[in-house]
């Protein structure tokens, strides 16, 4: 069960609703190019990863509802959905890697935007002035991310990878990204996926604390949620990088490792990382304080155990070994196919390693809570209004199932909230079970019990109809997923990289020429100066290669 917040007399925004899209409601972010690729009919689209962004309407039903957890009955259809990702994966054919065309770096027609079909172009808008983007010396985040606009999310942070250029001519014409037909449909699927976990319920609330406790509510819920059912999705978290805050919502945590033998060989690596001298140290080395065996990630895994070959069930919640959580992410395409590794995974790749870094952090407890408050405009020790108490209340929550040694389940909502009345208190309630989650006392590794495996999981973004119009697969159905490792080296320079363009500190960076093909459906490619400098650099390098070859020739 989750809960919406209502307010009858005077509607007090938690969310920030001034500015874009809602990109801190719902990080599933747009990858799709930010344009309306619907309007345009290239032969190339069915390459390109679509990802939908929640549409502007659902930003406060999304940021503010209660999340209760579902009975355990009620999630055996999500776990046997599960169990068929690496059937799937063994049939499904990927996308050709034929189809990433590299262009020769002269070609001026790398950088052209496919032309619209008269029949499918749309009412045409002012087109963006270039220029006022050039000559407006705020930066990024002083003109679309500083009070009382929104904070940074991770959508703010991980969309530049696919092309800052677009992403600040988006934010410049629009003030937001707008959602496509194709991102809507994907902010649907997200929302079926999640009432398998959740159900919502409405919430009335008097303050903006309210509001806001109400989301660290739902995050203590989510965590309640995974201890007992192993699954929790929409968890949100919030931290802070270079002195900004920021926000993300991770589409799914589960006890499932997606590939054990991947979690192996990864695992085996960072127990035998390579020495100085380049030779891999010897196993009768001992390992790091921070560091788990292999032996310790693979038992504490509820799928089962590669090296005991237990037959461990999703749900053993008596097991003497720490369990491992799994961070997954959740996208939906409009191809049958899996995108091919590259540019277009780049940005599904950063967005995991920032939701690893971001809750790793919360639940390590570096995170000021009073930055973030100040941040919203909230008064941490002011008390939650008796209306708001009394609505979670009377609500009717499943008892835990979980053994917690902080006791803290067996409490009712209403004891519990009275014992944490204000925002800081049920921030430091939601540390506490962020702790016993992820960092269990036996468990000293830096990253806890958070696996560095990453699964980017793929589902249709939209039905599959026959001739005769008869539905013969529903949106949403699985297509597979890809794992890859956490790299903190790698992530930890990108963020660097995109909080200095965010502060102005430089230039926006647009696409190179290998992948030119973002240009041909974006809907700034007229108007784009990057594109244009890239054109005339083309020329001119085709112009000096024929001069040389004209000079030798002369000799």
């Amino acid at each position: 069960m989750a809960l919406t917040a209502s307010q009858p007399n005077e509607v007090i925004s938690v969310t920030d609703n001034t500015s874009d899209y809602g990109s801190d409601i719902d990080d599933e972010t747009a990858f799709d190019i930010l344009s309306q690729v619907e309007s345009r009919k290239p032969s190339i689209l069915a390459s390109i990863e679509e990802v939908p962004l929640p549409a502007e309407h659902e930003s406060l039903e999304q940021r503010i509802h209660l999340r209760l957890s579902r009975l355990q009955q009620s999630l055996d259809s999500v776990r046997e959905s599960s169990s068929k990702i690496e059937s799937i994966i063994s049939t499904r054919q990927v996308r050709e890697a034929s189809v990433e065309v590299e262009y020769d770096e002269g070609n001026r027609g790398s950088f052209s935007p496919i032309r619209q079909d008269e029949s499918q172009t749309t009412a045409q808008q002012p087109a963006l002035n270039t220029q006022d983007v050039k000559n407006d010396t705020r930066s990024m985040l002083e003109r679309f991310r500083t009070n009382p606009k929104k904070t940074l999310s991770v959508t703010d942070l991980i969309t530049p990878a696919w092309c800052e250029q677009q992403y600040e001519y988006s934010l410049t014409k629009h003030g937001r990204v707008r959602a496509t037909p194709a991102m809507k449909q994907g902010s649907k699927v997200h929302k079926k996926l999640e009432e398998q976990v959740h159900k919502v319920v409405p919430v009335e609330t008097v303050s903006k604390e309210d509001g806001f406790g109400l989301r660290l509510w739902n995050t203590i819920e989510g965590l309640r949620s995974l201890r007992d059912e192993g699954l929790t999705r929409e968890l949100e978290v919030w931290g802070v990088i270079d002195g900004e805050v920021v926000i993300g919502i991770i589409d799914e945590i589960s006890t499932i490792c997606p590939d054990e033998q991947m979690e192996a060989t990864l695992l085996e690596a960072l127990q035998n990382p390579p020495q100085k001298d380049g030779k891999a140290r010897k196993k009768s080395e001992q390992l790091a304080p921070d560091q788990r065996t292999l032996k310790d990630f693979l038992t504490g895994s509820q799928s089962g155990s590669l090296l005991e070959n237990n037959s461990a069930f999703l749900g053993t919640l008596q097991s003497s070994q720490p369990r491992t959580y799994y961070l997954k992410d959740i996208k939906t395409r409009q191809s049958r196919t899996l995108p091919a590794p590259g540019a277009s995974s780049r940005p599904t790749h950063m967005q995991l390693m920032l939701y690893h870094r971001l809750l790793t952090a919360l639940a390590s407890n570096t995170v000021e809570a009073d930055t973030i408050f100040i941040r919203y405009g909230l008064d941490p020790h002011a008390q939650f209004s008796d209306k708001f108490i009394a609505e979670i209340a009377n609500l009717n929550m499943p008892p835990s199932q979980t053994n917690d040694p902080e006791g803290s389940q067996a409490e009712d909502p209403l004891t519990v909230l009275l014992a944490h009345n204000t925002l800081t208190s049920l921030w430091s309630l939601m540390i506490s079970e962020l702790q016993t989650t992820f960092f269990p006392s036996r468990t000293p590794a830096a990253s806890g019990n958070i696996s560095p495996l990453l699964t980017a999981e793929f589902r249709t973004g939209s039905a599959r109809k026959n001739r005769g119009g008869e539905e013969t697969e529903q949106a949403g159905a699985l297509l597979g997923q890809r794992c890859f490792p956490f790299e903190a080296a790698v992530i930890d320079a990108y963020v660097t990289s995109e909080m200095a363009w965010w502060k102005g500190q430089r230039p926006t960076v647009g696409v190179e020429v290998e992948e030119a093909f973002k240009c041909r459906i974006c809907e700034f490619s007229e108007v784009c100066t990057w594109r244009a400098t890239k054109v005339e650099e083309g020329v001119e390098r085709a112009r000096l290669r024929r001069e040389g070859l004209g000079g030798r020739s002369a000799v």
